[in-house]
């Protein structure tokens, strides 16, 4: 034992040569000993990165194959963004926009950059990839809304242009031809406001007369509401890609600092912190590549899948869901009617 005492305080400091020529240049060799002497604990990985640092990986994956337990001192020591709790370990990230970290950066193709695009998800500016959606206003806006936002709306046609003469040589359609009198003149009231609402034509010469302000309010509300409901199909398409290393959605933690402020800040559960450095290692053995240098779960991972594994990848739809857009027309009209 003794012996093996000196050859692993050789080791830690940087001789591994003279080891070398004992166990035939096999560090496992050398390292199964070493676990039979109970010496593993002895070994300085801080020191010998310094002198040897293509034998890091190796023992590490080592020590980790031989205790599961090891992965808790990894994450004390080294990956400083992940946290331990009793329930599995958290990746802490500096924002939600970190994770576009795992998916692939394909800045060079014609179409879409994944990474580009799961960073405008999950930035904190709002994300409108869409502009001029909305070709006809009555057909879009009008024709899927509510009887409650059609009431809605019907009331807001009689606060701007209600109980006032109006002109058929300004309006000619043949709702507000039956509805004039011998001088060519017509009236919506709260008794006819509801056909005047379920007639396309008469709606569209509403919209390009005394309702054009509005018309334009509405055509906001639908790019709005297909930009939503884009998003939240881009979205759902993230997590399902992120659920091949994490497990579930993020949570917010404040933190109080002083002044009376706060700092919100965004955890995921990784899914298995063990696997994911364990293929690290085995993929960079023999290499300088070590948890040393990319002292953090992100950074690890970006390098195993920049090299030896896969970054995520999404599949943007063309358009979005065209009932959720209907429904995020319906829950936003009241706002856009002033």
């Amino acid at each position: 034992m003794s012996k093996i005492k000196d050859l692993v305080e050789k080791l830690n400091e940087g001789d591994w040569d003279d080891i070398s020529n004992i166990f035939s240049d096999n560090i496992k060799l050398f390292l199964s000993s070493v676990k039979r002497a109970g010496l593993l604990s002895t070994i300085d990985l801080d020191n010998i990165s310094r002198h040897n640092e293509e034998l890091i990986n190796e023992i590490m994956l080592f020590i980790l194959n031989n205790d599961p337990t090891y992965i808790n001192t990894i994450v004390k020591d080294i990956l400083t963004d992940v946290e331990v709790r009793a329930d599995g370990y958290y990746l802490k990230l500096a924002d939600l926009e970190e994770l576009s970290e795992f998916f692939k950066d394909d800045s060079w193709s014609r179409e879409y950059n994944d990474r580009e695009v799961v960073k405008s998800v999950l930035g904190e500016d709002w994300w409108e990839p869409y502009s001029d959606t909305i070709y006809d206003v009555y057909d879009e806006i009008v024709n899927v809304l509510t009887d409650k936002n059609k009431t809605l709306l019907a009331e807001r046609i009689i606060e701007i242009m209600g109980n006032e003469e109006l002109s058929i040589e300004e309006y000619n359609t043949v709702l507000f031809n039956d509805m004039s009198d011998d001088d060519g003149m017509f009236i919506i009231t709260e008794s006819n406001v509801m056909s005047v609402v379920n007639d396309p034509d008469a709606m569209n010469k509403l919209f390009k007369g005394g309702l054009n302000d509005l018309k334009y309010q509405l055509k906001n509300l639908g790019d709005n509401a297909y930009n939503n409901a884009y998003s939240d199909d881009v979205y759902s398409e993230v997590f399902d890609e992120l659920s091949t290393h994490f497990d579930g959605k993020y949570e917010w933690q404040t933190k109080n600092l002083e002044n009376n402020r706060t700092l919100h800040i965004p955890y995921i559960k990784i899914r298995n912190l063990n696997a994911d450095v364990t293929n690290f290692l085995e993929a960079f053995k023999g290499y300088g590549d070590t948890l040393f240098y990319y002292s953090s779960y992100t950074e690890m991972m970006k390098h195993y899948m920049d090299n030896d594994g896969e970054f995520l990848r999404i599949r943007v739809p063309d358009y979005p869901d065209s009932s959720k857009v209907d429904d995020y027309i319906n829950d936003g009209f009241p706002d856009y009617l002033y």
